[in-house]
C-alpha cells in the first residue's frame, strides 16, 4: 500500500498533465513567427494522451515506487511544459533554447512510453475488468436506488404537504364562496329592517290620528256648523264617523301587517344567512356520510323554503323538509346496514 503523501503528490502532478492544454503552448501571437513552439503541440499532445492512458483510480494499487516513477515523469514532462510558457523571446541564446526544447519535447515520447508501459497496461485492464466492472456497477445501482428511495420519500412527503395545502385552498376558498352567498341575505336583512322601521313610523303615525280623530269626535257634534239638526243629519254625522273611523283603521292594519311582513322577513334572511354561514361547520362534526346529508338536507330546506308573507292567513307547508330528512335517515340507515 502507498503511503498517502505520496499517493496525493503522484496524483496532483498526473492530473496536472492530464489537463494541460496543449494549445497554450503554440504562442503564436507573442513570439511570432520565428520562434513560436507551434511545432511542440503535437509531441506534447502525444505525451498527454500516454498519461491520459493511466486512470487515477490505478493510482490505488501501485506501490511508493510506482507511483515515485510515474511521479517524476509527469513532473519532468510538465517542467518542459512549464519552460515553453516562460520562454522569454528577448533572452541572448533564445533560439538556441528554443531548439533544445523542442528537440527534448521530439523525442519525449518513446522514452516515455518505455518507462510507463506496464502501469499504462495495468490501467486498461483494470479499466476492463468485469468483475470490477460488476462491482462497481452494483455500487453504483445501489447508489441510484439509496437516491430514488430518498427521492420517493421526500416527493411523499412534498405529496401530504401539497394535498394539505390543497385542502386548505380548497377550505378558504368554500368559506369565502359561502361567505359571499351570505352576503346577499344580509343585504335582504338590511332592506327588509329599512322597510320595516318605515312600516313601523306609518304605524305610529295612522295609530295617533285614530287616537286624535276618536278624542275629536266626542267633540264633533258641539261645533255649531256641524251640530245635527234632525235625525237625518244626526244618521250623515254617525255615518261618516264609522267610515272616517275605518279608513284610519284600515290603514293602520295595512301599516302594521306591512311592519309585520318586513319584520319577519328580515328575521326569516337572517336566520338563512345564519344557517348558511354555519352548516359547514355542522357538516364538518357530523360523524358520517348519511348525517351529512341530513344536515345539508335541512340546511338547504331553511335556506330555500318559502316564506310566508304578512298577509297569509294560513301556516306554510312545514312537513317537506322533516319529510326529507327521514328519508335521507332512511337511505342512510339502509346504505350502513347493507
Amino acid at each position: 500500500m502507498a503511503t498517502e503523501s505520496i499517493y496525493e503528490s503522484t496524483s496532483e502532478a498526473l492530473i496536472r498533465v492530464q489537463q494541460f492544454d496543449s494549445t497554450s503552448l503554440s504562442r503564436e501571437a507573442d513570439l511570432g513567427n520565428q520562434l513560436n513552439f507551434k511545432e511542440a503541440v503535437a509531441p506534447a499532445n502525444a505525451l498527454i494522451d500516454i498519461y491520459r492512458r493511466i486512470p487515477l483510480t490505478a493510482l490505488e494499487d501501485f506501490s511508493d515506487t510506482q507511483l515515485n516513477a510515474i511521479g517524476k515523469q509527469a513532473q519532468a514532462d510538465f517542467n518542459v511544459f512549464k519552460q515553453i510558457l516562460d520562454f522569454d523571446a528577448t533572452t541572448a541564446d533564445a533560439s538556441t533554447t528554443r531548439t533544445s526544447i523542442l528537440t527534448t519535447l521530439k523525442t519525449r515520447r518513446d522514452p516515455l512510453f518505455d518507462q510507463l508501459w506496464q502501469y499504462v497496461a495495468y490501467g486498461v485492464a483494470r479499466i476492463t475488468d468485469t468483475s470490477l466492472l460488476e462491482t462497481q456497477a452494483r455500487a453504483t445501482i445501489q447508489s441510484i436506488k439509496d437516491q430514488s428511495d430518498k427521492l420517493t420519500e421526500q416527493l411523499k412527503v412534498a405529496k401530504i404537504n401539497a394535498d394539505e395545502a390543497l385542502a386548505a385552498i380548497r377550505a378558504v376558498a368554500a368559506e369565502q364562496g359561502v361567505s359571499q352567498q351570505a352576503s346577499y341575505f344580509k343585504q335582504e336583512v338590511d332592506d327588509q329592517e329599512l322597510l320595516a322601521a318605515t312600516w313601523l313610523t306609518y304605524t305610529y303615525k295612522f295609530a295617533a290620528a285614530v287616537g286624535v280623530f276618536a278624542v275629536f269626535s266626542l267633540f264633533l257634534h258641539k261645533i255649531e256648523w256641524i251640530k245635527p239638526e234632525g235625525s237625518a243629519e244626526m244618521f250623515q254625522l254617525i255615518s261618516s264617523k264609522f267610515l272616517i273611523f275605518g279608513v284610519l283603521g284600515y290603514l293602520l292594519l295595512m301599516a302594521s301587517r306591512n311592519y309585520t311582513t318586513h319584520k319577519h322577513n328580515a328575521v326569516v334572511n337572517r336566520h338563512r344567512q345564519n344557517a348558511l354561514l354555519t352548516y359547514r361547520a355542522l357538516v364538518e362534526a357530523s360523524a358520517n356520510k348519511g348525517t351529512e346529508d341530513i344536515v345539508l338536507a335541512h340546511a338547504a330546506s331553511c335556506i330555500f323554503s318559502p316564506q310566508e308573507t304578512g298577509f297569509s292567513h294560513g301556516k306554510g307547508e312545514s312537513t317537506s323538509g322533516s319529510k326529507s330528512i327521514l328519508e335521507l335517515m332512511t337511505k342512510s340507515v339502509t346504505k350502513s346496514t347493507d
